[in-house]
């Protein structure tokens, strides 16, 4: 392996459980990471994963920046280790085009991934973290991700969380026709949501989030009321449907709030959590009238939609192919030719 290979180092929704990955998002924090003999580095942050690409070191010293960048003492190490996934060379520069084109989402095909790979590349650009390798890697993948959704039928339909959370309250609710539904948050994800009940002309759409201002601005866009954060839990007896997706690191919505609501009237409350960590906290005993899902089971209810797309998959998965081939043969002119590939188990690291 070259000393300006590419690596990759991080846990996501395939190998980690809710649970997991839920401890680890508490674990980041704002301090900067940086390791003298760093070449360049991306970290990527999404309810579904947190990993780190990493140019210029070994991975056993990629591991060591992982296990900084979340804080985590030796034993805790230990638990997660089984969870990891290190790639290098080209099996890393392949890994990052694939999230792109939105073939490693928990939805394959969603739209967000490739705004938050987007992200994540500028963020470090601004502060000067990204590297020659990183920096012509994520722009093939912003290539690979653009013609997916422009080339193939991968990203038609509805292939984004918000849109299983919406479509998860049609089912429950049977139908939105003359029904109010509560989104808390309005952010990317909840904005999301939002515009789609307003797209599918939900009868009441209430907003809420911490942010007044941003509040305001997208129930203006989707001609919503807009909530105080602070009458959310009123607010759940005068709806039907919830759709909860904010940042917060606990629940904002409590077991008791749900089951205090889902009692009123007989009537049945549907409610979708779309965030990592959980935004809303499962009551310890079955409700008859509460429908409640959480991303785990979004994704579950979307495997069979994904295999059903299985011409569209195969489509994005030869034009990741094609900008990998591009991007290593530009590595191995830069190179001499050298090309480092190959996957790894995550090695013992020192915490």
């Amino acid at each position: 392996m070259t000393a300006t290979t590419v690596v990759q180092v991080g846990v996501d929704h395939h190998r980690a459980p809710l649970l997991l990955l839920e401890r680890l998002h508490g674990r980041l924090a704002d301090d900067r990471l940086w390791w003298p003999s760093l070449d360049g580095l991306v970290r990527l942050v999404t309810c579904h994963r947190l990993e780190l690409f990493l140019e210029g070191v070994s991975p056993v010293v990629a591991g060591e920046v992982f296990a900084r960048w979340l804080h985590l003492t030796p034993e805790e190490l230990d638990t997660v280790r089984p969870h990891l996934s290190l790639r290098t060379g080209a099996v890393a520069g392949r890994h990052v085009l694939r999230l792109a084109a939105g073939l490693e989402s928990a939805v394959v095909g969603e739209d967000q991934i490739l705004g938050q790979v987007r992200s994540a590349y500028r963020s470090a650009s601004t502060a000067g973290e990204v590297g020659p390798l990183l920096h012509r890697l994520f722009h093939a993948a912003f290539r690979a991700g653009k013609r997916a959704r422009a080339e193939t039928d991968l990203g038609r339909g509805s292939h984004s969380l918000a849109g299983a959370g919406v479509a998860f309250l049609t089912r429950s609710l049977g139908g939105l026709t003359g029904r109010a539904v509560l989104v808390l948050g309005a952010g990317e994800m909840g904005s999301a949501a939002a515009t789609r009940l307003h797209e599918r002309q939900v009868g009441r759409l209430i907003v809420s989030s911490r942010n007044r201002e941003r509040t305001s601005a997208l129930a203006s866009r989707v001609e919503a009321e807009a909530l105080p954060w602070e009458w959310r839990r009123s607010a759940l007896s005068q709806v039907e449907g919830v759709i909860c997706a904010t940042g917060a690191p606990e629940p904002v919505v409590s077991a008791a709030w749900l089951e205090e609501a889902a009692k009123l009237d007989g009537r049945t409350l549907a409610v979708v959590d779309l965030a990592v960590p959980r935004n809303v906290e499962p009551p310890t005993r079955e409700i008859a009238s509460l429908r409640l899902a959480d991303v785990d089971v979004l994704s579950r209810d979307l495997a069979q939609d994904a295999r059903r797309r299985s011409g569209a998959i195969q489509a994005a998965e030869q034009i990741v192919e094609e900008e990998l081939q591009e991007w290593l043969a530009w590595t191995g002119a830069r190179d001499g030719g050298a090309r480092a590939v190959g996957e790894a188990r995550c090695p013992r690291i020192v915490g």
